[in-house]
């Protein structure tokens, strides 16, 4: 009985404690509570500003595309022109935006400087696009792209670069092209130990692929002509 007496007396001072220190700061406590409430708050509201940027951003960027591609196919040369000209003066102020809008915009500006034939500009919105989300599914592809333009550029150590860089997601779906296309470029550099480690690496990885049938053939002429054993 007495030692219920003692754990009551013993709380009851506990409560009296804690009461006294919040009469006590009940200002400072009261204004670190609206101090969390209003930070709650203004998340919620930055969130919400940030979405619908985005979204608007996103809308902007399909917008573009959406005039550009409209008729194309019936475009003359002049009209083709026109188009691809204003398509890439409304993408400028969307190129540096460094998230999904930046991402969708650069790939769009790069695919149109391509069809310029612009490769150097192709290449420089492609290698944007691919900085922004580096672990995006889009990044491989446009590696893959960036080295398709360093090709026509004459650059084939910066294409087998990034030929490499295509490859190295498991999971892209042009992967065993890439594969390929990295031993063919450093093949052409005279790399040529370089160029068959990637030919059987292709081969070993998609042993069923086309590409791979093609790689079997490229390592049988280099044994032919005495280039490897």
């Amino acid at each position: 009985m007495s030692s219920n007496v003692l754990t009551l007396e013993k709380q009851t001072t506990t409560d009296q404690k804690v009461e006294s220190f919040i009469m006590r700061n009940r200002k400072v406590l009261i204004s670190i509570l609206l101090f969390l409430i209003v930070a709650i708050i203004g998340v919620c509201v930055y969130a919400l500003i940030t979405q619908s940027q985005k979204n608007k951003g996103l809308s902007a960027v399909d917008a573009i595309e959406f005039a550009f591609e409209r008729d194309i196919a019936n475009a003359d040369d002049a009209e083709l022109l026109q188009k691809q000209d204003t398509a890439l003066e409304a993408l400028k102020s969307y190129l540096s935006k460094k998230n999904i809008i930046g991402l969708r915009a650069n790939m769009l500006a790069a695919e149109i400087y391509w069809q310029k034939k612009n490769y150097a500009e192709s290449l420089s919105s492609y290698l944007n696009a691919a900085s922004i989300q580096e672990k995006s599914y889009t990044a491989p592809l446009c590696y893959y792209n960036a080295a398709s333009c360093s090709e026509e550029l004459n650059n084939n150590e910066d294409a087998a670069k990034y030929y490499e860089k295509a490859a190295s997601s498991k999971d892209f779906i042009l992967r065993s092209h890439a594969l390929f296309n990295q031993a063919r470029v450093k093949e052409s550099l005279g790399n040529i130990n370089e160029a068959q480690e990637v030919y059987q690496q292709l081969i070993d990885d998609y042993p069923y692929d086309s590409w791979a049938n093609l790689a079997q053939s490229r390592l049988i002429a280099l044994k032919a002509e005495g280039k490897i054993q």
